[in-house]
């Protein structure tokens, strides 16, 4: 919150400037970044995206924020202005956008946010630097909690490669126990938070893109330093 707060007060102060540095756009893009993130309100309110990618590191990111670094904020941003970019193409083809909803597990509220639904489907869309064969788990797990929460029968995976342009789609049917076991860390990563409990470290390739690989007791082995 307080990177947000930042960065729209250094965006104010520019208006009297006369000149534009690398700095200045690596702050627009954060604005654009940091609009888009959704902050929980309190501990037993987990939002999708925190059980589906590493416990440990959704943990840091609650109990220690820290702020991207300004390259990967680019990245990320390029991905929410391809969002914004096929908001009005799909809104015209009847899809709702950016959805809001949740799904009680006892006192913990699993919330989602959709990229756009349609009837009977959820399409989530994803931008990278290389194609997958298939649905990247993660990505899996969240679409298909989204089947559920929003009471879809499949959902739809769309990666759009950034350096050539090229679109692959991957089906996501309705699979219950997937579903299980995300709301199974969902409330795992409730009770670690409300406890101050961390929780086990679950490395992976995604390690090369961690904010906290530096303060993580296993992290997979060192790769080099990529961008998504």
């Amino acid at each position: 919150m307080a990177d947000k707060q930042r960065y729209q007060k250094e965006g104010e102060n520019m208006e009297n400037k006369q000149y534009v540095t690398e700095k200045d756009i690596y702050e627009m893009f954060a604005e654009v970044y940091y609009k888009r993130i959704y902050i929980p309100l309190n501990n037993e309110t987990i939002h999708v995206t925190e059980a589906t990618q590493c416990l440990l590191k959704s943990f840091f990111q609650r109990k220690t924020p820290r702020a991207l670094l300004e390259p990967k904020i680019v990245v990320l941003s390029m991905g929410d202005l391809i969002h914004k970019a096929l908001a009005e193409p799909l809104s015209r083809r009847g899809y709702k956008m950016e959805v809001e909803g949740e799904y009680n597990i006892g006192n913990v509220k699993l919330v989602g946010h959709a990229d756009a639904l349609k009837r009977n489907h959820v399409i989530e869309i994803k931008t990278s630097s290389r194609i997958p064969h298939e649905a990247l788990e993660h990505h899996y797990l969240q679409c298909n909690a989204y089947n559920h929460i929003f009471d879809m029968d499949t959902g739809y995976i769309v990666y759009i490669h950034k350096p050539s342009g090229t679109i692959r789609i991957f089906d996501v049917p309705r699979d219950t126990e997937r579903w299980k076991y995300v709301c199974l860390r969902a409330y795992r990563l409730a009770h670690c938070l409300i406890n101050g409990v961390t929780p086990n470290p679950e490395p992976s390739w995604l390690c090369s893109y961690c904010e906290y690989v530096d303060v993580c007791p296993a992290p997979l082995p060192s790769r080099r330093k990529r961008w998504l």
